[in-house]
């Protein structure tokens, strides 16, 4: 353990180190270059350049004095002059190696050129005054040094006697001095190539290429021996070494060695750019906030993957000639290429003729070649082809065959789990041309699921009918003997007597209502309702409904709001009537005291919707779907009267009509919304009635 973190330790610092030492080399070899940008700055073109400046912010100024020369050669040489300053201030406006801040100590004038993007290496500033000598250079050596009367037009040439042609004029540049100009001069030398530093233009030469080559192989040598100094056992633990030993020699050398050589590419021309300041000009360009700190880093971060790729080639390097023989047995594409040349070989020796999809591949695969050889027989150099065909052949059609052969096991075994009940099993697998059938047994699979689901909760349903059932049949039943035997056995008076037989008279109609709703509800259940529909005016039927229910109704205050319209539909009259009585009768039962109900109809383009809606007393803490369930009272604790099968019989009048029947339960909100498909004919007829 502590070798492992050793190694670990100085792996980490020989990484981080490697790129270090080549980020401080090649600041060493940029203050070489900036060493030779200041030495090569031009005197001459600073002259020239400020006293362009001089012509631009002063317009008295007269940058030259003539001796003994006529006025024609003076017109020429000014002409000259202004032509010489304004190709000198063009090339200097646009220059991204050399920008200047010039100030007019005379007339109080700046002038400036366009700031470039690259790093500055150099700032000076120079004053030049009228008291200031120019170190006795004159108009015909600064002319000859900065050679800038050849960028002008063939109208201007300068003589190998010194002389400077204007046009068809000859003038004598010795008889011409310069008026020194009054500028203040800060300029900026950066380490793009420019006029004003002699138009070098290479940054690194060869000098300095191979000593920045020769440092990044010293220190991979360093690295490479690093690496072979450690034991092997405790490399080979740690990844990515542990890793790359399990791979083949030829993808080593593709994937690590190819990528090794893209990120010494990546950190050559990211080094070239650093040190020559296009990449630090490209991210201030872009505005990007320290460019220079963060050109350095993607230096080192290539840096440092080249050299993290080039430790896991050492390591291939050492594991290889450790293991010897057996590493390239192993691990090359020759021996991996005989092995499976084996492998097929024992497949072909294990082949069983004996089973009947090898009997038919066999078959197919002969027919199939002597078909070839039959093709290509006037053609024997092609027969070689003819055989590499049949076995290719012969090795698809039984690998598909083996497929289809596993496939359908897998089908038998997944049906065969089915068969034993097992419904939690299910297959995803590809099963090729069995997935119709795998997917439709699948598909069997969740309907017998759901199939045991629904008898499931049949049978609880039966159970919970056959203990309601019970229990609301035996309470009247046990009621009336009670009361029987008090008749028989007391001497009541009148008064007694009767009260007892008005109970007697309550408990057999609520029994006789029991047994009727059972009826009508088991007719519903199976479909022998008889329906007699007739022309039906809603409006009508919920005024009948509200005046026999009315007394339920103010028991409890329950004021009914309608919103009606005269709406004539055909339906059963009973049967819709019984659906409107039972609703109305719940809302009796289960609405807030002193509250108000609403019974709304409405008209739609192919169907009539009525709506009971009204708040409920107590908390309604069930669904919607059990309410709707046979035996199911909005009261669980059974305290009210009834049988729990108003709302079961009401839904299955109205779908035995074509309606649908639905209850929206909001809070407290209790909302029944049914649905009555219209009669053209009846629309007529209430027209001809109005």
């Amino acid at each position: 353990m502590k070798k492992r973190r050793i190694f670990i330790i100085g792996l980490l610092v020989l990484l981080l180190a490697c790129p270090s030492c080549m980020i401080y080399f090649t600041v060493k070899q940029q203050e070489s270059y900036k060493k030779k940008v200041i030495n090569s700055i031009d005197p001459y073109r600073i002259q020239l350049l400020s006293m362009a400046i001089e012509s631009k912010t002063n317009p008295d100024y007269s940058p030259l004095s003539f001796n003994g020369t006529d006025e024609k050669t003076q017109a020429a040489a000014v002409d000259a002059i202004n032509k010489i300053f304004d190709a000198v201030l063009e090339q200097e406006q646009s220059d991204d190696g050399f920008h200047y801040k010039a100030y007019n100590t005379k007339t109080k004038q700046y002038y400036k050129n366009e700031k470039s993007h690259y790093p500055v290496i150099y700032k000076k500033t120079s004053i030049i005054a009228k008291d200031q000598k120019y170190n006795d250079f004159n108009l015909r050596r600064i002319l000859e040094e900065t050679e800038i009367v050849i960028q002008l037009d063939e109208n201007y040439k300068l003589m190998e006697d010194g002389r400077l042609k204007v046009k068809d004029v000859y003038v004598n540049l010795d008889q011409i001095t310069i008026n020194p100009p009054n500028i203040e001069l800060t300029y900026y030398c950066t380490v793009y190539v420019s006029p004003m530093t002699n138009n070098i233009s290479r940054f690194v030469d060869e000098y300095d290429g191979a000593i920045l080559a020769g440092i990044a192989s010293l220190l991979g040598l360093i690295l490479f021996i690093f690496i072979l100094m450690n034991s092997l056992e405790v490399e080979e633990s740690i990844n990515p070494y542990r890793t790359i030993k399990n791979w083949k020699l030829l993808t080593v050398l593709v994937v690590i060695g190819l990528t090794c050589f893209v990120f010494i590419g990546a950190s050559a021309g990211t080094g070239a750019l650093v040190i020559t300041g296009e990449l630090q000009r490209i991210l201030a360009q872009y505005s990007v906030p320290y460019s220079i700190t963060i050109s350095y880093c993607l230096y080192f971060f290539s840096m440092f993957i080249f050299y993290f790729l080039f430790s896991m080639l050492c390591f291939t390097v050492k594991y290889m000639f450790v293991n010897g023989v057996d590493y390239f047995r192993n691990n090359t594409c020759t021996y991996a290429l005989y092995a499976k040349t084996k492998e097929l070989g024992n497949k072909v020796i294990e082949f069983d003729l004996k089973d009947n999809i090898n009997q038919d591949i066999l078959k197919f695969t002969i027919c199939n070649a002597l078909l070839v050889i039959v093709l290509y027989v006037l053609s024997p150099t092609k027969t070689i082809f003819a055989i590499v065909y049949v076995i290719i052949s012969f090795l698809y059609i039984r690998k598909q065959s083996t497929k289809v052969k596993n496939d359908y096991k897998n089908m038998l075994d997944f049906t065969e789990q089915l068969s034993h009940g097992h419904f939690d099993t299910e297959i995803e697998d590809d099963l090729g041309i069995f997935n119709s059938m795998r997917d439709r047994l699948n598909s069997l699979k969740t309907g017998f699921e759901a199939a045991v689901k629904e008898e499931t909760k049949s049978q609880n349903m039966k159970t919970e009918l056959i203990t309601n059932v019970s229990h609301d049949l035996k309470t009247p039943l046990t009621c009336i003997k009670n009361y029987v035997i008090l008749l028989k056995n007391t001497q009541a008076d009148e008064a007694t007597k009767t009260e007892y037989l008005n109970q007697l008279e309550r408990y057999t109609n609520r029994l006789s209502n029991l047994i009727q709703d059972l009826f009508d509800v088991s007719k519903a259940s199976s479909g022998n309702i008889d329906l007699h529909p007739i022309d039906l005016r809603l409006q009508a039927l919920v005024d009948q409904s509200l005046a026999e229910c009315i007394e339920v109704l103010e028991s409890k205050d329950i004021q009914v709001i309608k919103n009606v319209e005269d709406v004539v539909v055909h339906l059963d009259g009973d049967k819709t009537y019984r659906v409107f009585e039972n609703l109305l009768t719940n809302i009796g039962k289960y609405a807030m005291p002193h509250s108000r109900a609403y019974i709304d109809i409405h008209e739609e383009e192919d169907h009539v919707s009525v709506i009971f809606k009204n708040m409920s007393e107590v908390e309604m803490n069930f669904s919607s779907e059990e309410i709707q369930e046979r035996f199911v009272r909005g009261d669980k604790s059974r305290h009210e009267t009834g049988s729990g099968l108003g709302l079961a019989i009401a839904k299955s009048f109205v779908i035995a009509q074509g309606g649908t029947f639905d209850i929206q339960i909001d809070g407290d909100l209790f909302k029944v919304i049914m649905t009555f498909k219209k009669n053209p004919n009846c629309k007529q007829k209430l027209e001809i009635r109005r």
